[in-house]
């Protein structure tokens, strides 16, 4: 993977020679550089005809150098995000926009698609990113900016972008301690202008940390590595290329029950010591985890045709390879010595297979045990390009654009002998016992939109009439599962993006917006579903869009109100492919079962936020406060639909899990000198649902399981030092959750359709580990030093 990178590198060193001299001899300096300071208007959405809000790079300096850049959302009202560990977690990564979560809203880094964030197999951004080299997100909560690139963003879209060389030569060294053994060292190398209108800069950096709740057996580590080179010409044209490389092993966090964080909170009930029992060794935190390696490039081209018509072209490529373990309490092997065997397929198509022999002695010491591998790889690779028209019609902005993405993704199950569980975990991969799966996914997307934004009434009013259309291809197959090579594609109809805003006086504006959009099936349909999918039974995913809003803006001051409404009209899930089957509870936690995907009913979200800024000189004051009302659809109780949500773990009519009605985000800042920077922050996050509980088998609806509000303090101090002669040099003191509140976190994605197997015991015993639990007091002190 790293020559991978060094071919990327080269590329892109390539395409920034001497070649750019064809648009132009010389750059126009500072003409677009981006800073890391975001105006109190553009932090806000001023003039946007959608809910939008901007994050600066003094909004993701506030949150400890090097910890998740995901983290700086929770400024925003209405987005929720959480992370096993304070500075940022992977499988424990949860996020939620408006009622949506993380596999329904949009995600690029400076305009180019990172994929689905999904924990297995996806492509979380923060892969691709070192919080450092990033000088703004752009959030827009609802209907989206029309072209953004993505087949998920049925709400909100998010933007990362990333900041711009600096013109003279430097170096920034950065440093990190801190709770949990916590290690950080980056460096970031500027390039100055070596060339007329030419900068860039290359950085890596080393992070590692225990994890908190198993500090003796799981530990996280992470190299990342970046380039970026950009040139500017004196017609206003700009080429960017970047190159990001990640190379990542964790034990991540473990799910527990209610029941079992209210008797330890300060625990996940995973194990730190081998036991030689494969019935406690299954909750080894060692055995539980992953590494993967991730690579994008990609570049940005803005081409100024005229002085009213530009041209963006932004093609790239990204590859994953990676694999997730899991110790396997039971040993495996396929009959014979082909452990891929098929002796032919069902009248069906169904893989007939030689027998699978399970040996299981959980309670011995020593018993048979496995370690379940699961590699995963994707390539991703794509283009996005826009016509933009400038007042060719007095008034009128056009945009006219394209979106292309192809790519395959492939998953297999891999099941290997422990070696000797009495002394440990090892394996032997060349003892392949047991092959589940090996599936295959080819997705290629194409895009087309429009859009005329007409500015009226000396530019008070301006409208956004929008439309864009998808096209999805599919070619899936698994051999080892069954015959069929699934060929199919779908379409949406023209989905219309609609938005106004209407200046009312130089700081106040009214605006508002209306989109339809489209998602097609999510890759996880095909790789993580054992069932060949029926095309005829299985439609996209929709979702129709409503916001209106109020913004007050000024120099010193803040204010936004805006409602919103968002129906996702259909959903997908993964379900077992015998509902009726008498199976193990802990396969089916472990995803050992045969299942299917199938459509279920969608969800509703109204709600309201409400967000405000006060700069008082020394003092400031910042607070964003949401109400959500999301539930999931309410079919008659009877009915075919709720049969089907209740085999998929909803609750027909019930609120959607992890969403608070209530949630408030405050912060308050103090600068007594220029240098010195204290902020005292709170979290609330209100009464959720944490689990829809539901009978396995008969799948009778029994309620849902609740989880207490909580609020969460963090401290922040920082000192600059700015003399003659010394490096510009920072020092930063973060505390997150000052109080040390219990709490838990998040719901956890990978079980939130699974029934509640403790039924079968009693009543009220709940045995399906559902939650996260939050990361204690943590203490982190970063230094930066700018030569």
């Amino acid at each position: 993977m790293k020559k991978s990178m060094w071919l990327a590198s080269s590329a892109l060193l390539l395409a920034f020679g001497p070649s750019t001299a064809v648009f132009a001899q010389q750059s126009e300096p500072g003409t677009d550089d981006l800073g890391d300071v975001v105006v109190t208007a553009e932090r806000f959405g001023s003039g946007l005809t959608r809910a939008t809000f901007t994050l600066g790079g003094e909004d993701i300096g506030e949150r400890p150098l090097g910890a998740d850049i995901m983290q700086s959302l929770v400024k925003i009202p209405g987005v929720q995000v959480s992370t096993g560990d304070a500075r940022g977690g992977s499988f424990s990564f949860e996020l939620y926009m408006r009622g949506l979560n993380k596999e329904q809203i949009g995600l690029t880094i400076d305009g180019v698609p990172t994929g689905d964030a999904r924990f297995n197999g996806g492509s979380p951004p923060t892969r691709f990113i070192e919080s450092s080299n990033i000088g703004r997100i752009v959030v827009s909560q609802s209907a989206a900016d029309i072209g953004a690139p993505s087949r998920f963003a049925l709400g909100g879209f998010i933007d990362f972008v990333t900041d711009n060389p600096s013109r003279e030569l430097g170096l920034t060294v950065e440093a990190g301690l801190g709770s949990f053994d916590f290690r950080r060292l980056s460096a970031r190398a500027e390039f100055g202008e070596f060339a007329p209108g030419l900068t860039g800069y290359v950085s890596a950096s080393h992070q590692e940390n225990d994890i908190w709740a198993g500090r003796d057996s799981r530990s996280s580590e992470r190299d990342h590595y970046e380039l970026k080179l950009r040139k500017v010409f004196d017609n206003g044209t700009r080429l960017q290329g970047r190159v990001s490389y990640n190379d990542q092993s964790d034990n991540d966090f473990n799910i527990v029950t209610k029941g079992e964080f209210e008797a330890d909170p300060h625990g996940d009930q995973a194990t730190d010591a081998v036991t030689g029992i494969p019935a406690k060794d299954v909750n080894f935190g060692g055995a539980l985890g992953g590494v993967r390696k991730d690579l994008l490039a990609y570049i940005n081209g803005h081409l100024v045709l005229n002085s009213k018509i530009s041209l963006d072209l932004n093609p790239y490529y990204q590859t994953l390879d990676g694999e997730s373990y899991r110790y396997q309490d039971r040993a495996r092997r396929l009959t014979g010595t082909d452990p891929r065997a098929v002796t032919g397929y069902n009248a069906n198509g169904g893989a007939i297979r030689p027998a699978l022999i399970t040996t299981r002695d959980s309670n011995a010491v020593g018993g048979p045990a496995d370690m379940r591998v699961t590699p995963r790889d994707r390539e991703r690779y794509g283009l996005t390009s826009e016509l933009k028209l400038q007042d060719l019609i007095q008034g009128h902005t056009v945009r006219i654009g394209a979106w292309y993405e192809g790519g395959d993704s492939s998953e297999s199950r891999n099941f290997y002998r422990i070696t000797d569980p009495v002394r440990g975990i090892a394996y032997d991969r060349g003892q392949l016992n047991y092959v589940e799966y090996e599936r295959e996914a080819e997705v290629e997307t194409v895009m087309l939109y429009a859009q005329d934004e007409v500015r009226l009434f000396d530019e008070r009013l301006k409208l956004a009439l929008g439309a864009t259309w998808y096209d999805v291809r599919y070619d899936t197959e698994s051999p080892l599962e069954y015959r069929a090579n699934l060929a199919f594609s779908q379409a949406s109809d023209v989905n219309p993006k609609l938005g106004a805003t209407w200046r009312l006086t130089p700081d106040w504006e009214v605006f508002g917006g209306y989109a339809r959009n489209f998602s097609g099936i999510p890759e996880d349909a095909f790789l993580g579903s054992t069932a060949v999918i029926d095309p005829d039974a299985l439609d996209p995913i929709q979702s129709r869009n409503l916001d209106l809003g109020l913004r007050y803006v000024s120099a010193d001051r803040a204010f936004s109100i805006q409602a919103y409404d968002v129906d996702l009209e259909n959903g997908v899930g993964i379900v077992p492919r015998d509902p009726t089957a008498t199976l193990d509870p802990d396969e089916i936690v472990r995803g050992n079962v045969a299942t299917r995907a199938a459509n279920t009913l969608g969800q509703t979200s109204r709600g309201v936020e409400v967000t405000g800024f006060q700069d008082l000189g020394v003092f400031d004051l910042y607070a964003a406060y949401a109400y959500q009302d999301a539930t999931h659809d309410d079919p008659a109780v009877g009915s075919a639909d709720r049969a089907t949500l209740a085999s998929l773990g909803i609750v027909g009519g019930a609120r959607v899990r992890d969403i608070p009605r209530h949630s408030l985000f405050a912060q308050a800042g103090w600068s007594p000198t220029k240098a010195l920077r204290l902020e005292l922050s709170a979290r609330y996050v209100g009464e959720r649902v944490g689990g829809h509980i539901i009978a396995p088998t008969t799948f009778r609806e029994v309620g849902v399981e609740m989880l207490d509000a909580y609020t969460v303090v963090g401290l922040t101090a920082r000192y600059d030092l700015d003399q003659a002669g010394l490096p510009a040099t920072r020092l930063q003191l973060n505390v997150d959750n000052l109080f040390d509140e219990t709490y838990i976190a998040a719901v956890s994605s990978s079980t939130a359709t699974q029934p509640e197997f403790g039924l079968t015991s009693g009543p009220n015993v709940r045995t399906l580990d559902r939650y996260f639990v939050g990361a204690p007091r943590t203490i982190t002190v970063s230094l930066r030093a700018r030569f």
